[in-house]
C-alpha cells in the first residue's frame, strides 16, 4: 500500500500551488515571532472505508487496499472575514480536483464537513479558526 505521506504530499501540494496561501503541515512553527495569520493548518490522515460504500475495485485477497484520505484544514485569519477568505482559497485548490498519487487511482476531492468559526486567544492575539474537511478515496491503479 502507498504510504500516508504520499497521500499527504498530494493534497498538500495542491494547497501549496497557491503561492498566496501559507500552508502548515500539522503544526504551526514556534518561531519568534510566531507566524501571523492568515494561513491554513492542515492535518492529513487516512481511514478505512466504513463499509457503507462499495468501492469500484475490491481486492479478492481480503487485503485492505482502499483508503479514504481526509484533510482537516484550519483556515486561520485575523477575523471571520479573513478566515473565510482562506477557506475560499482552500476550496479553490482542493474541491473537485483529482490528486495524483503514484500507483493509486484517486477519486476527485470532495468537501466532507465543516465547523463554525471560532475565536482563539491562546497565542495572546485573537484570531479566527474556521475548520473545513476535505477527502478522497484511493485504490491500487
Amino acid at each position: 500500500m502507498t504510504s500516508i505521506q504520499a497521500h499527504a504530499d498530494a493534497g498538500l501540494g495542491l494547497l501549496r500551488a497557491d503561492a498566496q496561501l501559507t500552508v502548515h503541515d500539522g503544526k504551526v512553527p514556534r518561531s519568534s515571532p510566531l507566524p501571523e495569520p492568515p494561513y491554513v493548518l492542515v492535518y492529513v490522515f487516512r481511514e478505512l472505508p466504513d463499509g457503507t460504500v462499495v468501492p469500484d475495485k475490491i481486492s479478492l485477497t481480503g487485503l485492505s487496499t482502499v483508503v479514504n484520505v481526509r484533510m482537516v484544514c484550519h483556515c486561520v485569519g485575523a477575523n471571520p472575514v479573513a478566515a473565510r477568505a482562506i477557506a475560499g482559497r482552500v476550496e479553490n485548490a482542493l474541491l473537485d480536483v483529482t490528486p495524483v498519487v503514484a500507483g493509486r487511482s484517486c477519486s476527485p476531492i470532495r468537501w466532507m464537513e465543516s465547523a463554525p468559526a471560532d475565536e482563539d486567544e491562546t497565542t495572546g492575539a485573537a484570531y479566527t479558526d474556521l475548520v473545513e474537511v476535505y477527502g478522497w478515496t484511493t485504490h491500487p491503479a
